[in-house]
């Protein structure tokens, strides 16, 4: 009696929704009738699991999904994530070994990528991860990481402490994406470089606290991968730590790390460069070529010192030699308001050729901002106020002759899209870094060798590497360039239109 006592009610309960009245509102009547009690605390009421069309799985029909093909074929845990993570309690769950994979093959994918890069790197630089770097002493992105690492631990713990997994899961993948795709790859320099140092044991302490802590913190909805990660990340340099990560100290929010201003900068480079990357998507121009400005309109003057301070991460994202700053009511961007007739004709009938001109005529920054934030908006159509939803009109944007642009919540971003010889020249070399980069990994070598290489090709590639042959050489790794008579170890051809090159490379220890 004492025992159960000590355990009743229960912290939670989970089913689907069919049991609403076969146990959910049973154990409660039950536990009333006898201890004058609910049953349980909380109460996780999932949806069903369907077939990948969304019908209901069948013996008969033969559309049953055997988990046992989804464990051989994926994994445990890419299901665990996906049933767990990826979709809303309260939402059916289609579910097939595709579905699954697809788990597999992006997140998880992710975050065994940055593991990896990690363990590559500190095995080559023999790494000791307990000779500290003063987090005071470390570089800005240093202690973003961290700043963000310490807000994502605090959220999912707020988020498992209220039965929340969806949003706790959100949180994780979310912070994996920003350590992945912000913080290495920008960093990778750090890690490259041949000298030792504190910024180079920075960056590694930073990312294996990082690993470190959202290991543990994946570790009840990926128990199988998080086992493997410690036992060679954690329990392979210290074998005083714990045997596995399921008997870890859950992590909790370092005080000192926190630091919302940086976070907040941060924010305001990444909208930034995601709109420029979109305003260069839609131009057409490769992303290896350089533009000459970026023009910036931002919704205040705090996130304009943002990127100003921060303008050299922004040139280098973005891969332009200048950002300027436009004033508060400067225009990229002109907008043409149409009627969505479908809506629009069952409300106005008749009307609809003057609310098609009142739409032509209407403020069309002023509609635009409305509709991108979810707003209604008053026009003025033949003398009487009408109120519109965001549903009721199409957006048709063009960016101004010579710029492609982007806008979103007050932001504003425009790529000067004009290309001079030089340019093209530079644009060139990053295609050719790219493509001995692809050589070197068919050629088999390690990320650390050192290679003599030989490129030869059309008017355009010596004019390019007549004015950037030192940065080829250095971005490749290149110590020494191949002579008259010299005789490659692997070699390849490619192209860019009409502009064709030969490339030539060994290992610079082999060549002679």
């Amino acid at each position: 009696r004492e025992l159960f006592a000590s355990r009743f009610p229960a912290d939670y309960i989970c089913e689907a929704i069919d049991q609403t009245r076969g146990w959910f509102y049973s154990m409660h009547a039950i536990a009333a009738l006898v201890s004058d009690s609910v049953a349980y605390r909380n109460c996780i009421c999932l949806a069903h699991i369907v077939d990948k069309d969304g019908k209901k799985m069948s013996k008969s029909i033969g559309n049953i999904v055997d988990p046992y093909d989804v464990f051989d074929h994926v994994g445990a845990d890419p299901l665990r994530l996906y049933l767990s993570c990826r979709i809303a309690p309260e939402v059916q769950k289609r579910i097939s070994v595709d579905f699954v994979r697809g788990v597999a093959s992006g997140f998880i994918n992710t975050w065994l990528n940055t593991y990896a890069f990690f363990v590559m790197y500190a095995k080559l630089d023999r790494i000791d991860v307990t000779d500290d770097v003063p987090l005071a002493e470390r570089p800005e992105i240093d202690r973003w990481a961290l700043a963000l690492l310490h807000r994502t631990v605090a959220d999912v713990t707020d988020a498992l402490e209220a039965y929340d997994v969806f949003t706790a899961g959100r949180a994780i993948e979310s912070f994996v994406d920003q350590l992945s795709n912000w913080y290495v790859r920008r960093n990778r320099r750090r890690f490259w470089k041949s000298a030792a140092g504190p910024d180079k044991q920075a960056a590694y302490l930073t990312l294996y606290e990082c690993l470190h802590t959202v290991n543990r913190l994946m570790a009840p909805i990926m128990p199988f991968i998080t086992e493997a990660v410690h036992r060679n990340l954690v329990r392979g340099v210290d074998e005083a730590a714990p045997l596995s990560v399921h008997m870890s100290e859950w992590p909790v929010p370092d005080p000192a790390a926190r630091d919302d201003a940086v976070i907040a900068e941060i924010d305001v480079v990444q909208r930034v460069v995601g709109l420029g990357r979109a305003a260069r998507n839609t131009s057409g121009v490769r992303v290896r070529q350089p533009l000459s400005r970026l023009l910036v309109r931002t919704p205040d003057e705090a996130a304009a010192a943002h990127v100003a301070r921060h303008e050299a991460q922004i040139l280098e994202e973005l891969n332009v030699k200048a950002v300027e700053m436009l004033a508060p009511d400067a225009e990229l961007v002109s907008y043409r308001i149409k009627p969505n007739l479908p809506r629009i004709g069952r409300r106005f009938g008749r009307r609809v050729p003057a609310v098609r001109d009142a739409l032509a005529a209407a403020d069309g920054g002023a509609v635009a901002a409305a509709v991108a934030a979810g707003r209604s908006f008053d026009v003025d159509v033949a003398g009487e106020t009408v109120t519109f939803e965001p549903e009721d009109v199409l957006v048709e944007s063009t960016s101004a002759e010579g710029y492609s642009s982007a806008e979103e919540g007050g932001y504003l971003v425009g790529l000067d899209t004009t290309l001079t010889e030089a340019l093209e020249r530079e644009g060139l070399a990053r295609e050719l870094v790219r493509t001995v980069q692809e050589a070197r990994k068919q050629a088999g070598l390690d990320v650390s060798d050192r290679i003599t290489l030989r490129i030869d090709g059309t008017a355009e590639v010596a004019s390019a590497l007549d004015a950037h042959r030192e940065y080829v050489m250095e971005e490749t790794l290149a110590t020494g360039w191949g002579g008259a008579g010299w005789s490659s170890a692997y070699s390849v051809e490619h192209s860019l239109g009409a502009t064709q090159w030969a490339i030539g490379l060994a290992r610079a220890e082999k060549v002679g």
